[in-house]
């Protein structure tokens, strides 16, 4: 909206645009104080709470301190401002690691936008404190929220053994003297460098290169269900070798997807597979040119 738009509106009554960012200016960083949320005996935290741009309280942080691995689901609730709602009010969700790096996220361009239920379910999460952030994307909008997280551990999978049975012995050794029977210490003679270099510098050897078109494996931590399949994040990105456009296939499907929106340590792809059948696979996919 232009500023002439603004001002003949401000000039006739009509609701003032804010033209702040959403937050106060002491909020420099609101990331970096975000509130603490503890799981009760049963592994949920519960928050409530409600946001709005024109008060300059745009956005909600939220901390989390996972004790183990395990899988982390979240319910976000949304009461959007009545009538004065508009066709594009969302309420934007991401998650991020330790690392902060955003793992899932719900915003305009993504296919869960204007819902006014969102969940999502993610899978492998290591031991950490992560990071639920909270936001409008309008300048007039304001919200309410009620906001469900549950973690359940992952129980450790125990190493199955029959130590020592199935150690073979040790076979027969040769024989060693008594007295060390070693030839004697031969002279060693070493070409000396061509005349005229002073300095004879060895060749370097070659580095190996990863081999072009080699397909890579990933692991999925995060995956939430759409419309046309289950849209998952893989913890391989444009520097550990995935990229845009890749086929990725899971075992046990006949199906595959393909790579988007790849970043430096991840990638996203949908793939017509259920939660199950990921779970079945142990989380690995592979990503083939």
């Amino acid at each position: 909206m232009s500023i002439a738009v603004v001002a003949v509106l401000g000039a006739c009554g009509g609701p003032q645009v804010p033209t702040h960012n959403g937050y106060k200016p002491k909020d420099v960083a609101p990331w970096k104080q975000p509130k603490a949320l503890k799981f009760d005996d049963k592994g949920e935290a519960k928050p409530e709470g409600d946001v709005s741009y024109p008060d300059m309280r745009r956005a909600r942080w939220y901390e989390l301190t996972l004790p183990s691995n395990g899988q982390l689901s979240i319910a976000l609730e949304i009461t959007p401002p009545g009538d004065a709602v508009n066709d594009d009010f969302d309420l934007g969700l991401e998650v991020l690691d330790p690392r902060h790096r955003v793992i899932s996220k719900s915003e305009l361009e993504d296919e869960d936008a204007h819902e006014l239920n969102k969940k999502k379910t993610l899978v492998e999460l290591v031991p950490g404190k992560y990071l639920i952030h909270i936001f409008l994307q309008g300048r007039m909008d304001t919200a309410e929220f009620a906001l469900r997280v549950t973690f359940k551990a992952t129980a450790a999978a125990e190493a199955k053994t029959n130590f020592p049975a199935d150690v073979p012995f040790v076979p027969v050794l040769p024989m060693v003297p008594i007295q060390d029977d070693t030839p004697a210490r031969v002279k060693v003679t070493t070409t000396p460098p061509p005349r005229g270099n002073k300095h004879h510098t060895p060749t370097p050897t070659p580095t190996p290169t990863q081999t072009a078109g080699a397909p890579v494996r990933a692991k999925v931590i995060g995956m939430q269900i759409i419309g046309r399949g289950t849209q998952i994040v893989v913890g391989k990105g444009t520097t550990t070798g995935a990229a845009n456009g890749m086929k990725v296939s899971l075992a046990g499907v006949s199906s595959t997807g393909t790579t988007e929106n790849c970043k430096e340590q991840t990638c996203s792809a949908t793939i017509t597979a259920t939660p199950d059948q990921i779970r079945a696979a142990q989380g690995w996919v592979t990503l083939t040119p």
